[in-house]
Order: C-alpha cells, then sequence, then structure tokens
C-alpha cells in the first residue's frame, strides 16, 4: 500500500508522543499514578491534533496537487472533478446539510474561463479546511468528499471510532478530571494504533484520487 511522506511523518510523530507521554510498561492491574494519568490525557490531546492535522493537510493536498496538474496537462483527476462538483452544490453534505455551507446563489461570480472557476472553488474548499476543528464523521466528510473521497469507501466502524475518538478528546479538554472517565494508558495506545489502520487506508485512497 502506498504511504505518502505526510502519512510517515504522522506514524513518527504519534510513535514519539508514546514514548514521551505513556508509561514506558503497562500496568497489569490498571494502576497508574496521577501523573501518569495526566500524562496520558495529555496523549489524548496531542494525538488527536496530529490525527486533524493530518486529515487536513492530506485532504488540501490533494485538492491542490489537482489543479496543479490540471494547469501542467489539463487532465482532470477525480479529486478535481469532485472539488467541482462540490462547489458547484455549495459544497453541501446530503446527509448533513438542509442549507450548503456556501450557497451557489452567493459565491462570487466568474468569466467564462475555467481557470477562474477553479481557483474560487479552491478558496472556497480552503475556508472548508480552515474552519475546521475536530475529527468527527461530519469533519471528515466536510474534507474527504471534495476530493474524490466516498465515504463507503472507508469502514464505517473505523469513522464511527474517529468520532468516539473526537467526542472524548472533547471530553478531556472541557472537562473536569472529577467528571471524566477513567482513563487507561494502555487502551489509548490501541485506540491510535487501531486508527492508524484507516488513516492508512485514507492515505491511500488519496494518493489514487490527486
Amino acid at each position: 500500500m502506498a504511504r505518502s511522506t505526510r502519512f510517515i511523518e504522522l506514524k513518527r510523530r504519534l510513535r514519539a508522543l508514546r514514548d514521551n507521554m505513556l508509561p514506558a510498561k503497562f500496568s497489569p492491574t490498571g494502576d497508574y499514578s496521577a501523573r501518569q494519568l495526566d500524562r496520558t490525557r495529555g496523549y489524548r490531546l496531542l494525538a488527536h491534533a496530529e490525527i486533524e492535522a493530518f486529515i487536513e493537510d492530506v485532504c488540501f493536498e490533494a485538492a491542490r496537487t489537482s489543479i496543479s496538474n490540471w494547469s501542467k496537462t489539463k487532465n482532470v483527476t477525480d479529486a478535481l472533478f469532485c472539488l467541482m462538483a462540490h462547489y458547484h452544490n455549495g459544497f453541501a453534505i446530503p446527509s448533513l446539510d438542509e442549507e450548503p455551507p456556501i450557497p451557489p446563489n452567493l459565491r462570487p461570480k466568474a468569466k467564462e474561463a475555467i481557470k477562474e472557476v477553479i481557483d474560487i472553488a479552491m478558496r472556497q474548499y480552503r475556508k472548508i479546511h480552515d474552519d475546521n476543528h475536530g475529527i468527527r464523521e461530519e469533519n471528515l466528510l466536510r474534507l474527504i468528499l471534495p476530493v474524490g473521497v466516498r465515504k463507503d469507501d472507508l469502514d464505517q466502524t473505523w469513522i464511527t471510532n474517529l468520532s468516539e475518538f473526537g467526542k472524548r478528546r472533547g471530553d478531556v479538554a472541557h472537562k473536569t478530571v472529577k467528571a471524566q472517565q477513567q482513563i487507561d494508558p494502555k487502551s489509548e495506545l490501541q485506540v491510535i494504533d487501531d486508527l492508524l489502520i484507516g488513516l492508512e487506508k485514507l492515505d491511500n485512497l488519496i494518493l489514487q484520487v490527486s
């Protein structure tokens, strides 16, 4: 399976977080110090940030690369085709939106030149990219669908697990320790290892469409 440089970078960074934040050896009884548990909460937050940045980066790079290739060769990749289709639909996600986030009637007027239309579409996708905050299913779909990765291309259980991880990150970031569920370092590492499998598949799919 092909891997992007960005995915290799993600794996390296997550490995560093594991080494820096989690216990070198896991307790067979689940007995950890308060310091170890706080560092595990930090691991969850930082791992989430790395995963979110990875998804944003590879999706945006797919859009950018597809436009760059079209400028040179006039070949239309799946990513560019889907970007234009979503542009004309206001970047709406049918399962999420009653109204498109960028209504077509409000988009800037363009001349007949396709380059200008593509430039506007890219500016609108950049806004969606820049406004993203999270890795839940809604966040994921808004980023991947306009660059040609379909929801059915990914495992639904993985998408659900990604969303659940995003929710648990929110619990750590916005709730006091007393209001949070008990955290376990070994389980946190397993969650990330499992998510990496789907992230590698997403990375490969994006390489194919761009």
